[in-house]
């Protein structure tokens, strides 16, 4: 395949250009990831520092259970007492007054209790109301206070309490019978990370559990399970780039806890951080737009000189394919240009003498040939009608002959002048209401015809003798039963055609047998028009004058109806009449 010249002198520029493009986009590339890079190693030391931070007021805080539940006299003297009895209520009295001063002092603690396995009693000090809090606590975590034996692990659990994600852990005293537990505040746990979201650099922070929970936070549902996704994958490192949905690449940088089931991570918009890369970045991004736009307008001019000038003659050669033998190019202001559009108008001038001197050559063939097709018809009726009149003779029925006869004048006195190229559909439709008028002459009885007409079709014109032949074949071939009579229905109707514009339907329906499964597809497919037998003589003469006259806007197709009987449609585009 031959290279236009646009396109090779397009490749030759571009082959010049390509490795400093390529030279800059690695530098670029080059350049973007050591900043990615370096960034995303100081925001992973920032958090790890801060995780260090929260996973060590856990640890504080488990020391704390840890002590409570092994050295805290009250909770022994709680434990052996009874709800009847002065210790009992001086030893909850003294307890809740000292867990509240131990929640204050520790931030991160949200409530501390204490369960009594044996009475099912539960007593607590919280940051939160007192009984709203006792019934999250017992209705969330009635099956865990009630198990006999509870994990002695370092790490805290995760629960749900009142709807909302917290840390729990819990030990057993001393005497077996108590259980003391804390909650954690996840809110109060990560409070030291919201110093990493003022800085204004577009970061984003989140805490998300193990199973993927999100715990605090707020993300997009899209956006969380992608997050979700890198930290569940063990092949995608620390400081992966992820698209979020607001259209931005961000690093994400995540660290897990020591002591829980969590994951801290942090996302930082990559635009943010690129913008902090040198000048000389700037100056890198700007070098290949300049170049773009050198190659941009040394191409408008090659266009404009050499390029539009030849995309006019080959257009012009494209109009003149099409047949518009009348089209001439305008000269250029080029010398070489000038020369090639004389010669080009002198070409296509002779071109179109030449053509015109055939084309009337091929009207004349044409015409005769449409002449020729059209009196095909004559005989064919002829030969049938004389043989009517021949029986009619025979039964002596002389009032039926002169009935007879009166219709065959009205018949070919029609024949006789359809020497027009177009008739109206009224009078083919009056043509075929005398053939059929003939015979009920040979038939009475035996023949019923129905027509539908709309009036504002009645002038609509149409070549003549194109709907007779398909009556006359449904009398040949489909009357052939005359126990039951053998009726004939002409339906013509206005309907939208495939290019949006009006076509006339025209469906001719008998009640015979129909048609075959083999002739129906030697119908459809054409073979009429391929060998035009005697069998098939009318149908392919109307085919042959539909393509004439109506090229290939014209169709006819065959099927069967089915309640019985065969179907012939016959559409054509609309040619009004005066």
């Amino acid at each position: 395949m031959k290279l236009s010249l646009r396109f090779k002198v397009s490749a030759l520029v571009l082959l010049l250009v390509t490795p400093l493009f390529l030279f800059l986009y690695y530098t670029n590339i080059y350049s973007i990831n050591i900043v990615r890079e370096k960034v995303a190693k100081s925001a992973s030391d920032t958090l790890t520092l801060h995780l260090g931070t929260l996973d060590e007021l856990l640890e504080q805080t488990s020391h704390y259970l840890l002590r409570t539940a092994n050295e805290n006299m009250l909770l022994e003297l709680y434990s052996d007492s009874g709800p009847d009895s002065v210790n009992y209520y001086l030893s909850i009295r003294k307890l809740m007054d000292q867990w509240y001063s131990d929640v204050s002092y520790y931030t991160i603690i949200r409530s501390v209790f204490v369960y009594h396995l044996d009475r099912d009693e539960l007593f607590l000090s919280s940051q939160k109301e007192y009984y709203q809090e006792k019934d999250m606590i017992t209705s969330g975590l009635s099956s865990r206070l009630k198990a006999s034996k509870l994990p002695a692990s370092l790490k805290w659990e995760i629960v749900t309490i009142g709807g909302e994600p917290v840390l729990f852990k819990a030990l057993p005293d001393k005497s077996g019978r108590l259980l003391v537990g804390i909650l954690v505040s996840i809110d109060s746990l990560a409070q030291p990370l919201t110093h990493l979201e003022s800085t204004g650099g577009g970061e984003q922070i989140g805490i998300i559990s193990n199973d993927g929970a999100l715990l605090w936070g707020q993300f997009a549902g899209a956006d969380l399970a992608l997050i979700r996704n890198h930290l569940n994958d063990p092949l995608s490192p620390s400081g992966a780039s992820i698209r979020l949905s607001n259209g931005n690449n961000y690093l994400l940088i995540d660290k897990p806890s020591l002591y829980s089931d969590l994951n801290v991570f942090i996302l930082l918009d990559e635009k943010s951080i690129l913008d902090e890369l040198p000048r000389f970045q700037r100056i890198i991004n700007a070098i290949p737009i300049a170049i773009i736009i050198i190659l941009a307008i040394l191409l408008a001019m090659l266009s404009r000189l050499v390029f539009k000038p030849i995309q006019h003659f080959i257009s012009g050669m494209r109009i003149l394919g099409k047949g518009q033998l009348d089209y001439r190019l305008k000269e250029g202001n080029s010398k070489e240009f000038q020369i090639i559009t004389q010669q080009f108008n002198q070409m296509a001038e002779q071109i179109g003498n030449l053509k015109i001197d055939v084309y009337e050559e091929q009207m004349k063939v044409q015409q005769a040939e449409l002449k020729h097709l059209q009196a095909q018809i004559n005989p064919h009726f002829f030969m049938n009608s004389l043989n009517i009149v021949f029986h009619l003779v025979e039964l002596q029925k002389y009032s039926l002959i002169k009935k007879m006869i009166g219709h065959l004048v009205s018949y070919f006195r029609f024949i006789m002048n359809t020497n027009d190229t177009w008739i109206t559909l009224s009078s083919e439709l009056n043509h075929i209401r005398n053939y059929i008028e003939i015979q009920m002459v040979m038939y009475p009885d035996k023949l019923t015809y129905q027509e539908q007409l709309p009036k504002e079709l009645e002038h609509t014109l149409i070549p003549p003798l194109l709907i007779q032949p398909f009556v006359e074949n449904a009398m040949k071939h489909g009357f052939i039963n005359n126990t039951k009579p053998f009726e004939v229905v002409i339906t013509v109707g206005e309907e939208a055609g495939t290019n949006g514009d009006s076509c006339i339907a025209i469906q001719i329906k008998d009640s015979g047998p129909g048609f075959s499964e083999r002739q129906l597809e030697m119908l459809n497919l054409g073979v009429y028009e391929k060998k035009p037998t005697d069998r098939h003589l009318g149908i392919w003469n109307v085919y042959r004058r539909m393509m004439m006259f109506y090229d290939n806007r014209a169709r006819l197709a065959f099927h069967n109806a089915p309640e019985g009987g065969g179907v012939v449609e016959i559409r054509l585009p609309i040619q009004r009449g005066l």
